[in-house]
């Protein structure tokens, strides 16, 4: 699949990448660093994102809502079988990964009270 068959693909979503590796791979990198940038997420390397997902803490202190913990903890599984696993080469449901990502990284914005700036609606 590519952009054009998953249905309306903003471009700042992942889903402009073709290759499931570049997407993965991207993914990860830009969930991580608002872990750790918005949510308190411990940096560096020393801990996994599954790790990261559990530290990440809202500005009262409490845990990131259960429903959106567990969407990140697909994606990230999804994410490390594609890094990890020899003969796992594809993401399966490509647009149902990439609609569960923008989801994601669209709600932590707006817990943070910050645009992605890939919204389609005017505020």
């Amino acid at each position: 699949q590519n952009a054009s068959t998953m249905g309306a693909v903003n471009s700042s979503s992942i889903g402009k990448y073709s290759n499931d590796f570049e997407l993965i791979v991207r993914a990860g990198k830009n969930l991580e660093e608002v872990l750790e940038r918005d949510f308190g997420a411990p940096d560096g390397k020393d801990k996994g994102l599954h790790d990261k997902i559990s530290d990440a803490r809202t500005e009262d202190g409490q845990p990131l809502p259960e429903d959106l913990v567990k969407t990140m903890r697909k994606l990230v599984t999804i994410r490390n079988k594609l890094v990890h696993e020899h003969d796992f080469n594809k993401i399966p449901e490509r647009a149902d990964f990439v609609k569960d990502y923008d989801h994601v990284i669209d709600t932590l914005a707006k817990m943070k009270g910050k645009s992605t700036g890939g919204g389609c609606c005017v505020s």
